[in-house]
């Protein structure tokens, strides 16, 4: 306990002035963020294949140069079509490693492209709402930290229907609901506290309000069991060490970067309509 809440501490000096400051700074530390968790994904797939280090390299720079043409095409500097040349040049790229390399198979090729576009996604979104606005990521973290605290602690004491005994047998549905309630309260304090007007590109009433916090709390949880899920496929307790008492990359942000790609979704479609 006292490693993860040194941790937990380190984490927030070092992150919280670095969203605060936002710019390349920013960019930079996601950039390096989605490059590690494309590493501890690939790492946990090679439990059952054997993809060569150079495959694993490559991957990891796929991921990093994704997470950049994303990164600039939200930001207006390039244009959509740059994300569709480098999707098309890692599926070339993976085509010809199922001919040519004996050890890299067609499920590998799969394995590839989610270990390469999920991080990149999820972590260009967060740059994005960063780039929109400095509340758009107080609003996202608050909603997922304490949807993810209060689930535990609701749970813990009242749990008694398990939510996923198959993915997170701890997991229940009263803690799944009063984790989202307390999201609800803290975020909805968080809005009208700093007098937050805008949430990505979505005008902020009350009743939108409740709405976009209960969804993004409910799909951060979703995001969770997703990475438990895989986890538990391979065997695995966490995705790395890199944060001690916490895991790696992956294990601190997989509730994050769902809702992010959700709530950039719900502003880009929601917000042009």
């Amino acid at each position: 306990m006292k490693t993860r809440v040194f941790t937990g501490i380190a984490l927030a000096l070092i992150f919280v002035p670095v969203f605060i400051l936002g710019g390349y700074l920013l960019d930079g530390l996601l950039l390096l963020l989605s490059a590690a968790a494309t590493y501890e994904i690939i790492k946990m797939f090679n439990i059952k294949s054997n993809v060569p280090m150079y495959v694993v390299i490559h991957e990891v720079v796929s991921s990093a140069l994704m997470f950049f043409v994303l990164r600039s095409y939200f930001q207006g500097v390039l244009n959509l079509e740059y994300v569709f040349y480098l999707l098309i040049l890692l599926l070339i790229l993976g085509a010809l490693l199922t001919v040519f390399e004996e050890r890299y198979t067609t499920s590998d090729l799969s394995n590839m492209l989610l270990a390469t576009l999920y991080p990149a996604f999820g972590f260009a979104a967060i740059s994005y709402l960063r780039f929109l606005d400095l509340h758009n990521i107080g609003f996202l973290f608050t909603i997922t930290i304490f949807t993810d605290m209060f689930a535990y602690i609701v749970g813990i004491n009242f749990g008694k229907h398990r939510l996923a005994v198959k993915i997170s047998p701890k997991k229940s549905w009263e803690g799944s609901i009063g984790g989202t309630f307390f999201a609800l309260l803290f975020a909805l304090l968080y809005i009208f506290g700093f007098g937050v007007e805008m949430i990505g590109n979505l005008e902020v009433t009350l009743l939108g309000s409740i709405v976009i916090i209960a969804l993004l709390s409910i799909f951060g949880q979703i995001g969770d069991l997703i990475a438990s899920k895989f986890k538990r496929d391979y065997g695995v307790k966490d995705y790395s060490n890199l944060f001690p008492g916490h895991g790696g990359v992956m294990d601190r942000f997989d509730s994050v970067i769902f809702a992010a790609m959700i709530l950039v979704f719900m502003s880009e479609v929601v917000g042009l309509l």
